[in-house]
Formats: C-alpha cells, sequence, structure tokens
C-alpha cells in the first residue's frame, strides 16, 4: 500500500494556507533584513526595501478574501502575528531614522542660514550692542 500526499483541492483551508503562508513569509524575510540594517545603523538601501514591502504588501493584499477565510488557523494566525510585530519593530526602527535624518537636516538649514547672514537684522546682534 502507498501513501499518497493529501490532495489540496479536497482540503480548501489546506490550499489557501499553502498559498498564503509563503507570501507572509516572503514579505516577512523582506521586513526582517531591513530591520538587521537599520539596527546596524549602517547605510542602508530603502529603495529596495520599499520595493520588497510593497511587492509583499500587494501579494497580501490579492489574498484578503483568503486571508479571511484562514483568519482562525492556529498557524495562519501565528505567522500573521510574528509579521505584525516585524512591522512594528520596523516602524519605530524608521521612526528613528526619520527623526535623526531631520535632526540633521534642520542643523544644517540653520548653519547655512547663519552663513549667508551678517548679522544685521539678527536680534542676537542687538542684544549684544545693548550690554
Amino acid at each position: 500500500m502507498t501513501s499518497r500526499a493529501p490532495n489540496p483541492v479536497a482540503n480548501p483551508e489546506t490550499s489557501t494556507l499553502a498559498a498564503i503562508l509563503p507570501a507572509v513569509e516572503r514579505l516577512r524575510d523582506a521586513v526582517e533584513a531591513e530591520n538587521a540594517e537599520l539596527a546596524r545603523g549602517g547605510v542602508s538601501d530603502y529603495p529596495a526595501h520599499s520595493r520588497r514591502k510593497s511587492h509583499g504588501l500587494l501579494e497580501l493584499n490579492r489574498m484578503r478574501a483568503a486571508l479571511a477565510s484562514v483568519s482562525e488557523n492556529g498557524q495562519a494566525r501565528e505567522a500573521l502575528a510574528d509579521l505584525s510585530s516585524k512591522l512594528d519593530l520596523n516602524r519605530r526602527l524608521l521612526e528613528v531614522q526619520l527623526r535623526a535624518a531631520r535632526k540633521v537636516s534642520s542643523i544644517l538649514a540653520k548653519a547655512i542660514r547663519d552663513g549667508q547672514s551678517d548679522g544685521t537684522y539678527s536680534p542676537h546682534a542687538w542684544r549684544e550692542s545693548e550690554v
């Protein structure tokens, strides 16, 4: 007697999971790769990471109905919860990068303004002369 692989058509949830889990895994891997780069603090390839995440989101959006049909499946819920936690970390890491970039740009803009001014209209010049 030979054993046969289960027929995915016989169990629609199995075939749905077989489509969803790899897509979730690819998106999770993309987010995890970006998180690792951001955590290292070096130069990050933001456009490449954005493309991978956008592609993964597109895949999941196309499977929205299938995702709803397996929402009670433990394996699917665990994969989606793991993805959600990776995305939350990704959001926080990107937020730190964005705040740092804003701070640096603010410092540079101030340095440029100060470098272009001769101090004539600066309130600082008036305070010094009053002393």
